[in-house]
C-alpha cells in the first residue's frame, strides 16, 4: 500500500537526509552505487560495512549482509537505523524509473520501506518526493 506525505523521527530524518546526499553525489560520476547502511545511537551517526573477507557477491547478497550487520549492532540498543540500494519502480503507465530504496527502522521495531525515484537532467541528479511503502 503507497501512503501520502512521510514524517519520521529526527534521527531517522538525519540518516535519510544524510545517505540522499551521499548519493546524489556518488550518482553524479556514476551509473549506480553499492547498498549501504548507517545507524543513530546517542546523537551519532556511524555506517555500517559488509565482512570484507567474503568473496565477491551480488548486490542482494550484499544487502543481506548489511541486514544481519544492522541486527548484529542494534540488538538491545536505542538506535536507529537505515539500509539504503538501488531499486527500480513501475509507474502507472508501465515505464520503469529509477529509484533509491530506503528500509527505516526505529528502537520500538518499527520499520518501514521509502522509495525516492529519481532522474538525471544534464550534470544534475534530481530525487523526487518519495513514495512511503507500508504492508499490511
Amino acid at each position: 500500500m503507497i501512503e501520502g506525505p512521510v514524517t519520521l523521527p529526527t534521527p531517522l530524518t538525519i540518516l535519510v537526509s544524510r545517505a540522499l546526499n551521499l548519493c546524489e553525489l556518488i550518482l553524479l560520476n556514476n551509473q549506480a552505487f553499492y547498498p549501504f547502511a548507517a545507524i543513530y545511537e546517542n546523537g551519532k551517526v556511524g555506517c555500517l560495512f559488509t565482512d570484507e573477507n567474503e568473496e565477491r557477491t551480488n548486490e542482494s547478497q550484499l544487502i543481506e549482509q548489511l541486514q544481519w550487520r544492522i541486527i548484529d549492532t542494534t540488538t538491545d540498543s536505542n538506535s536507529y537505523s537505515i539500509l539504503v540500494y538501488a531499486a527500480t519502480v513501475q509507474t502507472r503507465k508501465n515505464k520503469s524509473m529509477d529509484a533509491i530504496a530506503i528500509n527505516t527502522a526505529s528502537p520500538n521495531d518499527e520499520e518501514g520501506l521509502l522509495l525516492y525515484p529519481y532522474y538525471r537532467v544534464g550534470e544534475k541528479i534530481v530525487i523526487s518526493p518519495p513514495i512511503s511503502t507500508k504492508s499490511e
